[in-house]
């Protein structure tokens, strides 16, 4: 499987011949505020760090991550951002068959495949907001699931699962021998985030496997940086066992300390998010021709009411670029998913796509 994902400036310069730097990119979910400061400097200090092989086992990564995360260390699988971690404990339960969201990721699904698993979907449907029916999807846990996938936030539509469900689920899940895997990679951007997250839950159940990243929040998808959080230590010890040697740079290995004690940078941003999501939510919604789901992470998720409308083709004759979702099981062309950047560059996006939709 071949799967296009948002952020391809450079494909999409190339074919519309347009520069790089001119492309306003809101086709990728990246936290505005770039690199925290306190990483670059810890960078170019260590630059001689490229001369040794990185710790096989990144004690330290890991250290940092259980001390962010107030878990036991045993828990944690560091990896080469969020997606190996993906592929890695799929590979390890080699589920027969899985129950995926739809729409959501779409790494979940050639992940699956690529262990032959029978994938079902769970529709989604418009009309509920994309927000999932918990009676509903407990009856679709059959014991004949192998294993669950959920993503909270789910992307591309912003909808948050609160943890009472989850909860519920997760033992629906234990009882019926169904392992679950919930992907947070979003989760820093909700507001009051520990009341969505099941890390308390991993001590006691054993089929739960959460998954991180600190691409989004922290500004570097190009480091590639995420971590998984399970107990269950036969599937811990086969990752291990069939995980590639040093998959994390050096320089990877060494931030976690600066990045999760930078508490100025982590407040700053979740202010940010918190007043810019809103703002940005509110001016959408006034656009007469856009149906928009209310977010919880840090982009946008809307439909375009006129079917004959490529609003991703019309903005980026602008210089600006936009995730249309169109392969995404379950969704059609009218629906695009937007990041929230910074102020000055969410206005232009509003004021080109209200061009489009009323004066083009």
């Amino acid at each position: 499987m071949t799967i296009k994902h948002g952020g391809n400036i450079y494909e999409v310069a190339k074919k519309y011949g347009i520069s790089e730097g001119e492309i306003i990119d809101f086709s990728a979910n990246i936290n505005p505020l770039g690199i925290p400061n306190k990483l670059k400097a810890t960078i170019i200090s260590n630059i001689e760090a490229l001369k040794n092989y990185p710790d096989p086992d990144y004690k330290d990564l890991v250290t940092a991550i259980a001390k962010y995360n107030n878990i036991d260390e045993d828990f944690v699988i560091p990896g080469n951002g969020a997606t190996e971690i993906i592929f890695k404990i799929v590979e390890a339960i080699k589920p027969k068959k899985s129950l995926l969201l739809a729409p959501t990721f779409l790494e979940y699904e050639r992940a699956l495949k690529n262990v032959q698993s029978d994938v079902i979907y769970y529709l989604l449907n418009e009309s509920n907001g994309f927000n999932i029916d918990k009676n509903d999807l407990l009856e679709k846990l059959e014991d004949d699931i192998d294993l669950v996938v959920l993503c909270n936030p789910n992307n591309p539509t912003g909808q948050i699962i609160e943890k009472d469900t989850l909860v519920e689920i997760l033992i629906e899940c234990k009882n019926k021998g169904i392992s679950l895997m919930i992907d947070e990679a979003f989760i820093e951007f909700v507001d009051k985030e520990e009341e969505h997250s099941l890390i308390r839950c991993l001590a006691d159940f054993d089929n739960l496997f959460i998954i991180r990243a600190l691409t989004k929040f922290f500004a570097i998808p190009g480091l590639r940086i995420g971590y998984g959080l399970l107990s269950n230590k036969n599937i811990k010890k086969r990752i291990i066992n069939k995980k590639e040697p040093w998959t994390i740079n050096g320089f990877a290995a060494i931030c976690g300390d600066v990045l999760f004690e930078d508490y100025e940078y982590i407040k700053k941003s979740k202010e940010f998010f918190r007043v810019e999501r809103e703002n940005m939510y509110s001016e959408l919604k006034k656009l007469r021709g856009l149906k928009v789901f209310k977010p919880h992470a840090n982009y946008i998720f809307f439909k375009v009411l006129e079917e004959n409308i490529d609003l991703k083709d019309r903005l980026i004759c602008r210089k600006i670029l936009i995730r249309k979702c169109d392969n995404y099981v379950n969704l059609s062309n009218s629906f695009y998913r937007v990041a929230i950047k910074d102020k000055e560059s969410n206005a232009e996006l509003i004021k080109a796509i209200r061009e489009v939709l009323y004066e083009d």
